[in-house]
């Protein structure tokens, strides 16, 4: 894990650098709140996978500092048309065990004493997959597909923040 958040230090400090994505983490621990200051830098909003085990709540997604993205199912007619869009049945996630929490998610109206994840989704389900071209195409999938595309929403400079997620969200279901 060094290494890794290593790397998120220097990406998150070079120059232009708005976006972050993180297709890596294990199961949460005690103590994983030592570490939040590496997903905290002014102008930097940083993306991670909630993981693919379907079981678990995993770390560094569940921090506070961080976008949790999950994994969806998109249900297509013939032509390709989506018909639904369901939660993929081995997206990770839940409430954690040691990160209370946040402002933006309890005045959002969880009551969950503790983070609950993961906060977005994005298509992961890998059948059929996503197309890749790589020389050759390949089908990928899992929530590493979606974080690394919600962190090109973001770095577009559509704001994806938990902040602003979270209270656009609030306002379209209070509309209602």
């Amino acid at each position: 894990d060094r290494d890794l958040l290593s790397a998120i230090n220097y990406g998150a400090g070079q120059p232009g650098v708005v976006a972050v994505s993180m297709s890596w983490g294990d199961t949460e621990f005690s103590g994983e709140t030592s570490f939040d200051s590496h997903f905290s830098k002014a102008g930097v909003t940083f993306f991670a996978s909630s993981g693919d085990d379907g079981k678990y709540v995993n770390w560094p997604a569940v921090s506070a500092n961080v976008v949790s993205v999950g994994g969806t199912t998109l249900n297509l007619n013939g032509v390709g048309t989506v018909l639904s869009e369901v939660a993929w049945s081995n997206s990770s996630g839940g409430i954690s065990n040691y990160v209370a929490s946040p402002a933006y998610q309890t005045t959002f109206g969880l009551t969950f004493s503790n983070r609950s994840v993961p906060d977005v989704s994005y298509y992961a389900n890998t059948s059929p997959g996503v197309s890749v071209y790589n020389g050759t195409w390949w089908q990928v999938g899992g929530t590493s597909a979606g974080a690394p595309q919600w962190a090109a929403i973001d770095a577009l400079g559509l704001t994806a923040t938990n902040t602003n997620l979270y209270a656009r969200a609030k306002a379209a279901y209070s509309s209602y």
